[in-house]
């Protein structure tokens, strides 16, 4: 009895090692997954391989027109028309809105002088277009234009400033004068040297607006 206890015990014990789904393969260990590589942060990595930011152009050192610039600002200075101590021996340390301020209030009050101008002088100046994108210069530009009924489109369609200006084509009212207060902020940009780079202002252009200044001065002593 013992005997045939003992072979059904054995008989089971077989039974169970060849039998699949045991304990021992239920609780078999996992693999554990393998660590993500962390992901690189902003800045991260060899300074070689890090982008270096662009450098700004530094912005053109003005060349303002000697004699013609110093004549102007010293006209202007006798006039009370610029304040402090007189700089027209230094006119790239003032600044250019300043001087603008001046040259319109210079302009308004020796309106007469402008009939006596050069008419042809005046003309190349307006034909050249507007030396700023600023608002104010662009309509004195335009306004001095229309005197001479020259056509916006001929003169914005060859500017090389129309891409980063508002007023592109913007026509104004006639005008039967000439405006010496938009003139004098025209000169004044020219002589200061303060038109972009991109602009060309030629010897012919040149000489024009140093005898305009010339004898604006002449003309209102």
């Amino acid at each position: 009895m013992a005997l045939s206890a003992a072979r059904r015990l054995s008989s089971a014990a077989g039974g169970d090692a060849a039998r699949p789904g045991t304990l021992s393969s239920l609780f078999a260990p996992r693999s554990s997954p393998k660590p993500r590589a962390p992901r690189p942060e902003p800045g991260d990595g060899p300074p070689q391989e890090r982008r270096k930011p662009r450098a700004r152009p530094r912005p053109r050192s003005r060349q303002p027109w000697g004699e013609e610039a110093a004549a102007l600002l010293r006209r202007f200075y006798d006039g009370g028309y610029l304040p402090g101590p007189d700089l027209s021996v230094a006119p790239h340390v003032l600044s250019p809105d300043v001087v603008k301020g001046a040259a319109e209030r210079f302009g308004h009050d020796h309106q007469v002088v402008a009939k006596w101008l050069s008419g042809s002088d005046l003309k190349k100046v307006a034909l050249f277009g507007c030396p700023s994108v600023e608002r104010r210069t662009v309509f004195a530009s335009k306004r001095l234009r229309a005197f001479f009924k020259i056509q916006e489109a001929k003169i914005c369609g060859s500017c090389k400033m129309r891409n980063s200006c508002q007023f592109v084509n913007q026509e104004v009212s006639r005008h039967d004068k000439v405006i010496l207060s938009d003139t004098m902020r025209i000169l004044t940009l020219f002589v200061l040297d303060t038109c972009p780079q991109q602009l060309k202002v030629t010897p012919e252009l040149k000489a024009s607006i140093c005898k305009l200044v010339k004898d604006t001065i002449n003309l209102s002593q």
